[in-house]
Order: C-alpha cells, then sequence, then structure tokens
C-alpha cells in the first residue's frame, strides 16, 4: 500500500514553529538591544558628545547582530520549549496520535528546520555579523581617543600608534610561539602630525615589557639629516600599545566570519600566532547546525517526555536553568581545551556529543508515551 508523506500537518507545524521562533526571536533582540544599549550608556555616561543617544544606538544596532548569533542555541532552546508547550495544551499531540502520524513528524520536522538555520547563520548572517562588528570597533575606538590600528595580513603583522606630536607605524614579520613580548624583523616609522617622514627604524628583534619597547641591533634613518643610516645596539621608547592589547585584538574572534577563518588561521599561523581562539569559533560555527537541533530535541525531555503538565512559569524557569547549564559545561570543556587538558577540538565537540545522545535516546523512546 502507498503511503503519502503528510504535507499539511508538515506546513502546519513549520508554521507554527516559525510563530514561536519569531516570538522568541524578538524577545531576545530585545533584551540585546537593551543590555548592549545600557552597556554603552555607562560607557558613554561621562563624554560629551553632539546626539550621544543617536550615536549609543548605532554602536548598540552595530553589536546586536553579534550578541543574538552568540545566544542562538538559547534562543533555539527556547523555541522548542514553547513549541512543544503549546502543542501540548492545545492536546495537538494525540490528535497527531489519532491520525496515525508518528510523533517523530511533529519533533523532526522543527528540528530540520532549525538546521537548516543554522547553516544559514554561518554562511549569511556570521558574514554580516562580523562586518557590523568591526564597524562598532572602529567606531568604538574612536569615540575611547585611541586611535591606535593593529592588523595582520600578507606582509606582517601592522600596528599604527598616534601620540600627541607624532604618529608610528610598525611592520613586523612575525611573532614565536604565541610570544607578543617578542616581534622579528621590524621597521618603525616616525612620522609628525602631518603625516611627513621624520625616522625611521630597522630591528632584528623588539622586546616589548608592558608599554616599554626595547629594540636591538637597530638600524636608524633620520630625514632631517639624510647622511645615511646609524646603527645603535639598543634603543628604547614609550609605546600606548601593550602585550595585552595585542593580545586581546588577536583573540576577537567574533570579527571574523565563517568564510574568513580558514585564511584567518593560515595568516596568523604563518605570523607565529596559534590562533586557537579562531580554531574554536570554526568548530563552533562547524558545530551550530547539529546544536540548534538537538536543542530542539532536547527541549521535548520536558515537555512531551514528561507526564506531567506545568505552570508557564516553571517552563520558563526550567529553560532558564538548562541555558545555564548547557552555557557552564560548554566554558568549562572549552577552557580545559585552551589549557592543553584536553584535544581542543574535543572541547568544542564534547558537551554537543553528550546532548546528541541524551536527544537521540529520547527520540528512540518518545513514541512510548
Amino acid at each position: 500500500m502507498k503511503r503519502y508523506f503528510p504535507y499539511t500537518l508538515t506546513k502546519y507545524l513549520s508554521v507554527e514553529f516559525m510563530k514561536c521562533l519569531g516570538y522568541v526571536f524578538t524577545v531576545f533582540l530585545s533584551i540585546a538591544i537593551l543590555t548592549n544599549f545600557i552597556e554603552e550608556m555607562v560607557y558613554f555616561k561621562e563624554k560629551e558628545l553632539d546626539n550621544i543617544l543617536a550615536t549609543i544606538l548605532t554602536l548598540t544596532l552595530y553589536k546586536s547582530p553579534n550578541t543574538l548569533i552568540e545566544t542562538s542555541i538559547f534562543i533555539f532552546l527556547f523555541t522548542g520549549i514553547l513549541f512543544f508547550v503549546k502543542f501540548m495544551k492545545n492536546n495537538e499531540i494525540n490528535t497527531v496520535k489519532l491520525s496515525g502520524i508518528s510523533n517523530l513528524l511533529s519533533i523532526l520536522t522543527p528540528a530540520v528546520i532549525s538546521f537548516a538555520i543554522g547553516i544559514l547563520i554561518i554562511i549569511i548572517i556570521s558574514p554580516f555579523s562580523a562586518e557590523m562588528l568591526k564597524i562598532y570597533e572602529k567606531n568604538k575606538r574612536i569615540f575611547s581617543q585611541n586611535y591606535n590600528l593593529i592588523v595582520i595580513n600578507d606582509t606582517g603583522l601592522w600596528f599604527m600608534e598616534s601620540n600627541e606630536n607624532s604618529y608610528k607605524i610598525i611592520r613586523s614579520d612575525k611573532i614565536a610561539n604565541n610570544d607578543f613580548s617578542k616581534l622579528y624583523n621590524s621597521t618603525i616609522y616616525e612620522l609628525d602630525k602631518e603625516f611627513n617622514f621624520v625616522k625611521r627604524y630597522d630591528s632584528k628583534l623588539i622586546f616589548i615589557n608592558k608599554k616599554t619597547w626595547i629594540l636591538e641591533d637597530t638600524s636608524i634613518l633620520e630625514s632631517k639629516y639624510n647622511t645615511g643610516t646609524k646603527s645603535i645596539q639598543e634603543i628604547n621608547f614609550i609605546s600606548n600599545i601593550d602585550i595585552n592589547e595585542l593580545k586581546d585584538l588577536f583573540s576577537n574572534v567574533n570579527t571574523v566570519s565563517f568564510l574568513e577563518i580558514f585564511n584567518s588561521i593560515k595568516k596568523l599561523n604563518w605570523r607565529g600566532y596559534s590562533g586557537d581562539e579562531l580554531k574554536v569559533k570554526f568548530h563552533k560555527y562547524l558545530s551550530l547546525p547539529i546544536y540548534l537541533f538537538s536543542m530542539i530535541i532536547l527541549s521535548t525531555l520536558f515537555t512531551i517526555k514528561s507526564k506531567k503538565k506545568f505552570s508557564n512559569f516553571f517552563y520558563i524557569f526550567l529553560a532558564v536553568v538548562l541555558g545555564i547549564v548547557i552555557y557552564f559545561l560548554n566554558d568549562l570543556s572549552i577552557a580545559l581545551g585552551i589549557s592543553g587538558k584536553i584535544n581542543l577540538t574535543l572541547s568544542v565537540w564534547i558537551p554537543i556529543f553528550l546532548i546528541i545522545v541524551i536527544s537521540t535516546l529520547n527520540i528512540f523512546t518518545i513514541n512510548e508515551k
């Protein structure tokens, strides 16, 4: 006997799930905008700027897409719980069972949609979010009166430092073994406020001790003398850039989209930086569709699989507690990976693997209810 796929039911489930996703997304978007807005308000409270509210709102909107991606697994966890609670309270689960259709269709339909949305997030939304965050950081640097610029590209590591009377542009070939206290084969261009050339330093090795830069085996070319170069064994100068700034900037992986991540890791490795944070980010991106899929399955444990019906407040409380536990497990596992206690790749996938195992066991028994 030929079996027909229940297209009408699948369409209905898809529409209802997307409605629930829309509700939860709106709530999380509102929370993201509010929290980011308050954070920027605190930052700008002592700064005197024209149109300060417009500035704060603009920065908030630039930052919010990244916040939503970072909280996407919790958005889908809440959505799954909301969807299945609504499904149960409307007694639609019995209607599906009486029609002879497996409960698995009611579960797998939103789960597959979540998986597809996860793919869209990493391919389409993450590049947009990364570009918005780059604009946010660029503007924030201006408002913080920190005009230092630090980038990495095919020609090396580049730093630009702005002082009261001059600029310094610094280029280094590489670092070694993640050690930002040593820069190899560096050139420092000193410019005046009009960007006229003043002096050039060519150093084989620079030691950085907090904000003190020690140049060793250095050749100096001064424009005002124009008599060639002179060599100095060691020279010191104070910089506004310190090691922590370098590390923080290179570890800001949220400005790198999934499509850029391979090239970024390659560049960092070539310049002597391991890029562990980027490797973790890559596997987070790669696992996101599976994570969203498993969040939907996991949400049935406390809804369809449960033999009791609880108040809406209890379900909200349950979702919050479950979200905190998942967040803690993720952070703990990745911290162990970064510290070398476990394999870095496994540190990202272990929490997902545990959730998938629980979710799979749940799927196998879901029709027993």
